[in-house]
């Protein structure tokens, strides 16, 4: 319970009585496994310092028994915002702190029409928390990468010409279950030629010929923590102008690898790596940031793009992940997950960064 103490710290210290996490269809999912432990797609915890409750309905009571200390409160009505609002009349807090960027505009009026208080947003107390790993969310997110590696390696021989993307995609998600993965992190990213141009293009029907690019961005979950992987692959024997952006993508990535640390800012180490590809003549196709948050999503705070002007927190997980886009022809990714140390960045992956090919 020291990350409700902490949260509970951080709502005092703006003023807020109490938070209401509100949890539909996994809208808040990730929030409410942080605070509670809670899995399950529906629930509302209500936090205070001296009392802590989950509202869910029958499909979760004993789910929720085994996976949370906080006090279960049946929601057995026709009404949830009923019962949520029942608890929080035992309680009258005159602040409610409310993920604003979580629920829809329908529920904050219908919360705050059975329930009179100010509601503030608490996005960024959480974000905040987010941010810094603890050690066990490190090791969480370094076995989902253990896994997600193993399993790429496993389907690499697979690889051939003929083979549909889908395939492949379909293989991946298969092994790295099979390795323990509890779910993918996110849909998994299989192209092939000149598909390889789309920064977030999905697996199809395509099928793999001789002398092409092959893009895999993919990752496990391994107790709700995610990995983030991207790696590209050529089949056959690449041409000039392939080596070179490959080339360029992976001298970018090195930089940002060796010169990142707890003492920049997300924009000075985007930087980095886009200098060196503009310095290259390929800046115009680098369209994305360097790199984002991990964790409980594969897409969190904070950011390494051009846009962060704070400095990067020691303890947060990142991604380092340049790429260089050409329509019509192929595109290039390599995708790195970090730990941020004051003083350097810390590789948790592992797998050849390299030109490899088949």
């Amino acid at each position: 319970m020291e990350r409700v103490k902490k949260f509970v710290e951080a709502l005092e210290k703006e003023n807020v009585d109490a938070a209401l996490i509100c949890n539909v269809e996994y809208s808040s999912r990730p929030t409410t496994m942080y605070l509670s432990g809670f899995t399950g797609s529906f629930s509302f915890l209500v936090i205070t310092k001296d009392s802590q409750f989950i509202v869910t309905d029958s499909r979760y009571f004993e789910q929720a028994k085994q996976q949370t200390k906080f006090t279960l409160v049946e929601h057995r009505g026709s009404n949830i915002y009923d019962t949520v609002v029942g608890v929080l009349e035992t309680i009258k807090p005159k602040v409610v702190g409310l993920e604003f960027s979580r629920i829809s505009h329908d529920m904050y009026l219908k919360l705050s029409e059975k329930y009179q208080a100010l509601y503030k947003p608490i996005d960024h107390i959480i974000e905040q928390m987010r941010m810094i790993k603890e050690p066990q969310e490190v090791e969480f997110i370094r076995k989902a990468i253990q896994i997600s590696e193993e399993a790429l390696l496993k389907v690499l021989p697979l690889v051939k010409e003929g083979v549909a993307e889908k395939d492949i995609a379909a293989e991946l998600e298969y092994q790295m279950k099979l390795l323990g993965a509890d779910g993918i992190a996110f849909e998994t990213i299989v192209i092939t030629g000149p598909r390889t141009a789309l920064p977030h293009g999905r697996a199809s029907e395509r099928r793999l010929r001789m002398n092409e690019p092959v893009l895999f961005d993919f990752g496990a979950k391994f107790n709700g923590y995610c990995a983030d992987i991207t790696r590209t692959f050529y089949f056959g024997k690449p041409d000039e102008e392939f080596v070179k952006v490959y080339n360029t993508v992976f001298e970018a990535q090195s930089l940002a690898l060796e010169k990142g640390s707890g003492r920049m800012t997300g924009k000075e180490l985007d930087s980095v790596a886009r200098t060196h590809i503009s310095s290259c003549g390929l800046g115009e196709y680098f369209g994305h940031g360097l790199g984002h948050g991990l964790g409980l999503e594969v897409h969190e705070a904070p950011r390494v793009n051009q846009s962060n002007e704070s400095i990067l927190p020691v303890g947060a997980v990142v991604t380092i992940e340049p790429g260089i886009y050409i329509e019509g022809k192929f595109g290039v990714r390599i995708e790195e997950d970090v730990v941020v140390h004051e003083d350097h960045l810390e590789r948790l992956t592992h797998l050849e960064r390299k030109l490899q090919m088949f």
